[in-house]
Order: structure tokens, then sequence, then C-alpha cells
């Protein structure tokens, strides 16, 4: 299976504006780009500005801070965080794709997904049958939450999951959740890190670095790994060009200008490709 597209996520705690960011993106040969969707956030410059320049709006990322309200918290929690996913959803709708990506949950100690939270989520599940978007939901922390959901709903021709290969290393021990989920597999967001550096899982692993750089994913066992699920997606990239809190994994991508940044990042994504397709 061969993947002809490569896609980046915007925002990426850059300096320059997401509106800056596109023609950028778009300068260093992305095909698309993903926009995170905010209830407090208009972005319809930036993605009007995408889909000018013929990008492709490969997804809109749905918010994930109160996931877990979805499972352990009480109804006008989960409420707010259902509304925010339904939006996330609807703007999908408006600008003509049909995808939209989720988090599983939210919290390193959340490891008890209950019946209740898959009843809540039917909401979500039957909103976006009705408008023809599929929800992909990442591995992420808790990755129990993602086996529920899609033992509940992977069935559904509309969900399905997106591997983070990050999240793989620093919040799911380095199992191959592709061979565990890649039956369900939507999208990809493609970066790596440093592992789980601590004694304790923490968010600041998370470091959404360059491919092929210091990190220590395998990218040709990923590239290996896709194959084997058949994927012929774009390829999609989520990265970030500043340091995490406490961390300094990413010191030379902030000596950089944006554009040097954007220019690697085509750069080791098109490697990847060109790996994946020759695999």
């Amino acid at each position: 299976m061969n993947s002809k597209n490569i896609c980046i996520n915007v925002g990426m705690n850059a300096d320059v504006s997401e509106f800056d960011q596109i023609e950028i993106i778009k300068a260093a040969g992305f095909d698309g780009v993903f926009f995170d969707w905010e209830r407090t956030v208009d972005r319809k410059r930036e993605i009007t500005k995408a889909i000018n320049l013929g990008l492709e709006l490969q997804s809109f990322h749905a918010p994930f801070y109160g996931m877990d309200d979805i499972f352990h918290a009480d109804d006008t929690l989960s409420d707010k965080m259902l509304n925010d996913i339904i939006g996330t959803i609807d703007c999908a709708s408006e600008y003509g794709t049909n995808l939209i990506i989720c988090h599983a949950i939210i919290g390193m100690d959340n490891h008890s997904p209950n019946d209740l939270g898959i009843k809540r989520l039917e909401r979500v599940i039957e909103y976006a049958e009705k408008k023809k978007i599929r929800i992909a939901f990442e591995n992420t922390e808790g990755i129990e939450y993602l086996q529920k959901i899609l033992d509940a709903y992977g069935e559904l021709p509309h969900i399905g999951f997106c591997f983070d290969s990050g999240h793989e290393l620093c919040y799911n021990g380095a199992e191959d959740t592709l061979a565990k989920f890649g039956k369900y597999l939507f999208s990809t967001h493609l970066n790596d890190n440093m592992g789980q550096t601590g004694d304790e899982i923490t968010f600041y692993d998370d470091s959404h670095l360059l491919p092929f750089d210091h990190g220590v994913a395998d990218w040709n066992g990923i590239a290996e790994r896709l194959h084997r699920c058949n994927f012929n997606g774009p390829l999609t990239f989520e990265l970030v060009c500043k340091n995490r809190p406490e961390r300094n994994v990413s010191d030379r991508y902030e000596k950089m200008t944006f554009e040097e940044y954007i220019n690697e990042a085509f750069e080791r994504a098109d490697r990847f490709r060109k790996l994946y397709n020759h695999n």
C-alpha cells in the first residue's frame, strides 16, 4: 500500500500565528493540515486560507481536557465534553472534511473505563453517523479506554483508531498498538519522543519530536506495521517546535525560524513517506 500525501498540524506551539503558518506549510511542500477545534476560537480565516491554497483539510482535533468527565463525572461536566465533540463534528461538516480526532481519555491515573461512559458516548456516535463524519480515537494514556470504546463501537464504519506513534512510546509502554487496533485504523499522528524517562508516566515526555531525530522511535518498524494494516491514507504528522516544561529535548528547534523548522519537518516527513512507499 502506498500513501501519497503528507499532512501536518497547524499550531505546534510556535511563535508564528496560525494564519501565517499556513502559507509556510504550503510552500514547504505539505499536502494538507489539521486544526484543533476550540469553542472559543474562530479559525475561519485560517481554514479558508488553507482551502484557497489547495491544502487538504485532513481532520479536526476535538478538545481533550474533559474526556475523563464522560466516564467519571456528573452529567453537567460530561455533557460539556460531549457538546465539544459535537461542535468539532459540526466544524468538520461545515468545511467538508469527514474526520475528527478524539482522545480516548485524559489523565495518567485513569484506568477504569465503565459502561456509563460508553452509554454517554452513544450521543456523539449517533450524531457523527447522521452528519457523515468519522471519529478516530487515539491511543492515549489509559489505553483501556480506547479498548472499551472500540469494543463497543469499533465495528461501526464511521468509528476507528488514530495511531499516535509518540503516545505509544511514552504512554503505552511501547506496546504495539497497531497490532492491537490496526484493523480500525483511520489516521496517524506521527512523531517521536524519548519514551518514559522517569518512574512515572508524564505528559512532559510527549515531546512530539521530528522523525529521524534523537528520539527512540523505530521508523522502519512503524512503516512495516502500518503496511500490515494496509494503510493508504495521508501520513499525518503531529509536531511541536518548543520544549515541554522542564524538558530540553527540543532546544535545537527553538533556535530555528519557523520556516526553517517546517522545511526540516517536510524533509523528515517526505523521508518517512519514501520509506513507507518502498517498504
